[in-house]
């Protein structure tokens, strides 16, 4: 975590002290060196003010100029025109010159441009950043980089480092003490033990008895199958047996 911390904040230093340092040079080229507009590295911020150019520039874009008269048909050239740099588009030429166009009206101008007088040509431009521009290279949006770049690079590293303190007395308690060295360790001597006789042997199965013979697992029986019971049968009652000497029976009185 740290260390993406201090990652972001070099990154955000890199990009603060670049944009310092191309404010600086363009508020210097500006104030000093009477340059309109002001010239960094061969290339110039330039804020389109009208709407000649459109629909390519609309006013306050940024349009970015690089100075030198090398152009071809078909780039937007700035040059100067009653002591002001206005933009116009090359849509051909004519016995050495170069026939311009406000693409606003449609229409090629009516003069014919000198290609000396040509001072720079338009290699890209920021829609709405033209504004912005002329205010980052002024003295007071140089001052206003700067305390923004303290506020988010040096007041996080003070507040860091300062905010948090240890409560209490502060007790010195000297240099640490040196570690123990570990002593060492000699070869502890080999008891031998002595030569176990039948006596021994006795008396260490008197001490912890004979071991014990398994005991067979009991064996669960099994459950028989339950049979109906049978109810007894009654034998069939006897057959009368006939008498022989008559049929007739008298009994005895």
């Amino acid at each position: 975590m740290k260390a993406l911390i201090w990652t972001i904040r070099v990154v955000l230093a890199l990009v603060m002290a670049g944009l310092i340092a191309a404010s600086g040079m363009l508020l210097y080229s500006f104030q000093v060196q009477k340059a309109d507009p002001p010239v960094l590295l061969g290339y110039a911020p330039f804020t389109v003010a009208n709407g000649e150019m459109t629909p390519s520039l609309y006013p306050g874009d940024l349009a970015i100029l690089r100075m030198g008269p090398e152009c071809v048909p078909g780039d937007i050239v700035a040059f100067r025109k009653e002591g002001e740099l206005v933009l116009r588009r090359v849509v051909g030429t004519s016995e050495e010159m170069y026939i311009t166009q406000q693409e606003a009206f449609g229409q090629p101008d009516v003069d014919l441009l000198d290609p000396a007088q040509v001072e720079a040509v338009c290699v890209t431009y920021l829609p709405g950043c033209g504004t912005v521009a002329e205010f980052l290279y002024s003295p007071v949006g140089l001052a206003i980089l700067v305390v923004l770049a303290l506020a988010v690079l040096v007041v996080p590293v003070f507040l860091s480092g300062g905010s948090v303190k240890p409560e209490g007395p502060q007790v010195d308690y000297g240099a640490a003490p040196p570690r123990p060295q570990p002593r060492p360790q000699q070869p502890r001597p080999v008891q031998r033990r002595p030569a176990a006789t039948q006596s021994d042997w006795w008396d260490e199965e008197e001490d912890f008895g004979a071991p014990s013979k398994p005991q067979p697992r009991p064996q669960t029986p099994k459950p028989q199958p339950v049979r109906p019971r049978q109810e007894p049968v009654a034998p069939p009652p006897p057959a009368p047996t006939r008498r022989s000497g008559g049929s007739h029976y008298k009994p005895r009185h």
